[in-house]
């Protein structure tokens, strides 16, 4: 019988860059978000055509919020944003599918965190999102508690 060989650590592929968030990456943030596989994941309901298009109106409009898309390898991958959530500024990201294990996340969230230097920065995961749990732990988060069914965390 062949030996079980221990699996390689994968390391990241593709360049990531972080840009400013146009109304053309909208449509692309759409339908990521209707993914059900991202959405169990991510432990959020997706929203309609209306509903997302009202809810980024009122991102894009709101002077506190600080946002970029990830392009990872020339397209968009999804976005990192930081906002006002319960009277602490927090952070969220959403990345697609298509990029996931390959250290999208990580490094856009670390050049993200380059950009937007204010602490402290709060992250809430739900707890079954391991992926994302690590994420934010490489990139020094710091588990500070629960809320429901989600884990908090912490960068100072």
């Amino acid at each position: 019988m062949p030996e079980d060989k221990p699996r390689k650590k994968s390391r990241p592929t593709g360049r990531v860059r972080l840009r400013d968030v146009s109304e053309s990456d909208l449509s692309v943030f759409f339908e990521d978000q209707r993914d059900t596989v991202a959405v169990a994941m991510a432990g959020f309901q997706s929203r309609d055509l209306d509903a997302f298009m009202t809810h980024w109106a009122t991102i894009m409009a709101d002077e506190t919020v600080f946002m970029k898309t990830i392009v990872f390898d020339g397209r968009v991958a999804g976005n990192v944003v930081a906002f006002m959530m319960n009277g602490r500024r927090e952070v969220g990201y959403w990345i697609s599918r298509v990029c996931w294990g390959r250290g999208v996340a990580t490094r856009a969230l670390r050049g993200f965190l380059k950009l937007f230097p204010e602490r402290p920065l709060y992250a809430a995961v739900v707890r079954h999102n391991a992926g994302s749990v690590r994420v934010l732990e490489k990139c020094g988060f710091e588990l500070q508690g629960e809320e429901g069914d989600e884990l908090i965390f912490k960068l100072v």
